[in-house]
């Protein structure tokens, strides 16, 4: 992710193209990273300023009342940025994790402290190259108290998910009976873990886990807490569940039949079912959105969705943003501060009539951005505006980087990884098992674009690529 919002004390950092992470929102905790301490608490930061990352000035300034801390990250490419309800973490492309923020929700007067309970970093740290297994982080996921890294192994490492009213061992530890695991998610007390055969994990507070069933644990043992637990396929329909998302409120999670699933407790009409805020309801077994005889989003796939404390944004296939919810603080993008219990969709030419391709929500604030890599932001506080004025609708952040510069990573492909992918393309090698055997026509398209420009010792495979793809060869003039 290319975007994140602080659930908790409403900040948010974004990760453009060329590599620099920009930060803005509340000055408490060290949440943003910039050296903030005590004598700013309560304040915040409007505007969007540099904190770091690959590409930029060993000595730099980003306008801000700190001056940005360019060299944060040593210049490291950064490839994601997590934000949970008290700190951040980044993750780098060789797969270092650097973080910032308090460790466990802090007490009143807390100072900034190497480690222990109650104290905060607030600039980034760089976690020891040893942890994890030695094995590179392709993932985080930072929780109100917790982070979650996810290895090219396929292993989960947790830091703070120790439910026990003590501290948390110095160093991530592995979660055992995780294997072969491809995102991780995680809410205020429970985390969550997706396996590549689709099956979803949890582990942590009973009453916020998913479950085949209604009932609520709330008296569990620390020792159910911590061990992870598996929901069958059958939970979601049979369906493979390929996306997840939690906040202190509620779940959701996205099928490959391109179906929204949530659960938790909803007051405020944030899981899109229709509940009334006057009749609030709390239910562990998970739920489909839409019923089938009148599917919601217009009949249009899911892709992802993001859960606010009384809000979610949900993005289905062709770019479009529906959310639902508590209106009140305009994170719902509708101009207007009416809540809607059901999905809605927020009208594409909000967004200039680009397609949207990630979102990301808060407590007060929502932020969307475009396949072209442009921000916006909606609702109140952490949009990055430059004044404390509420946006009702999705509103332009333009303050992110140089002129022209697009949020969101992007790297180079070596043109035999290019040919690598797009044979694992086609259905006739790929059959049932290749993971790209679905890839949208107009990625194959693009990339068999690029194909025919190959030259030298590529040519030959570009020309056999091509005719597998059905891609007729250029003639030269």
């Amino acid at each position: 992710m290319a975007v994140a919002l602080g659930p908790g004390l409403s900040f948010a950092a974004v990760l453009t193209e060329g590599g620099g992470l920009w930060v803005w929102g509340r000055k408490q905790y060290g949440v943003l990273g910039l050296g903030h301490g005590e004598e700013v608490w309560g304040e915040t930061l409007l505007s969007p300023e540099l904190l770091g990352g690959a590409g930029v000035p060993a000595t730099g300034d980003g306008g801000g009342d700190t001056g940005a801390l360019a060299h944060a990250f040593g210049h490291e490419l950064l490839v994601m940025v997590s934000a949970g309800e008290f700190h951040a973490a980044a993750v780098t492309d060789a797969g270092g994790v650097w973080v910032w923020g308090a460790d466990f929700p802090p007490e009143p007067g807390a100072t900034p402290h190497e480690d222990g309970q109650g104290n905060f970093r607030n600039v980034p740290v760089r976690w020891d190259s040893a942890v994890c297994g030695r094995s590179p982080v392709v993932m985080v996921a930072c929780g109100r108290c917790c982070t979650l890294a996810l290895t090219c192994a396929g292993h989960v490492w947790d830091h703070g998910c120790d439910w026990r009213e003590e501290a948390a061992p110095a160093e991530p530890v592995r979660v055992a009976g995780l294997q072969r695991i491809t995102m991780v998610a995680a809410g205020e007390r429970a985390c969550f873990a997706v396996a590549a055969d689709g099956r979803l994990w949890s582990w942590g507070s009973r009453a916020e886990c998913p479950d085949d069933n209604d009932e609520l644990l709330q008296d569990a043992t620390f020792e159910e807490q911590n061990t992870p637990r598996v929901l069958p396929l059958a939970a979601f329909g049979g369906s493979a569940v390929l996306f997840v998302a939690a906040c202190c409120t509620h779940g959701a999670l996205v099928t490959d039949a391109g179906e929204l699933w949530v659960w938790g407790t909803d007051s405020t009409g944030c899981t899109g079912l229709g509940i009334s805020p006057q009749t609030p309801q709390t239910f562990r077994k998970p739920r489909r959105v839409g019923a089938p005889d009148a599917p919601q989003f217009a009949g249009a796939r899911v892709l992802m969705a993001a859960c606010g404390w009384g809000h979610m944004v949900v993005l289905t296939d062709g770019g479009a943003v529906w959310t639902c919810g508590m209106g009140s603080y305009g994170a719902l993008g509708h101009q207007t501060q009416d809540y809607f219990p059901e999905p809605r969709r927020i009208p594409q030419c909000y967004f200039r009539g680009r397609p949207v391709a990630c979102v990301a929500a808060a407590r007060t604030s929502s932020m969307a951005v475009t396949a072209r890599g442009v921000l916006y932001s909606w609702g109140t506080r952490a949009h990055g505006h430059g004044d404390e004025t509420t946006r009702f609708v999705p509103t332009v952040v333009a303050a992110t980087g140089p002129p022209g510069c697009r949020v969101g990573r992007t790297c180079a492909v070596p043109r035999e990884h290019m040919l690598a992918f797009c044979l694992g393309t086609h259905l006739r090698l790929g059959n049932n098992g290749c993971a790209y055997a679905h890839t949208s026509a107009d990625a194959v398209s693009r990339i068999g674009e690029a194909a025919q420009g190959l030259r030298g010792a590529y040519l030959h495979m570009g020309e056999g690529l091509l005719r597998l793809l059905g891609v007729r060869l250029r003639v030269p003039d």
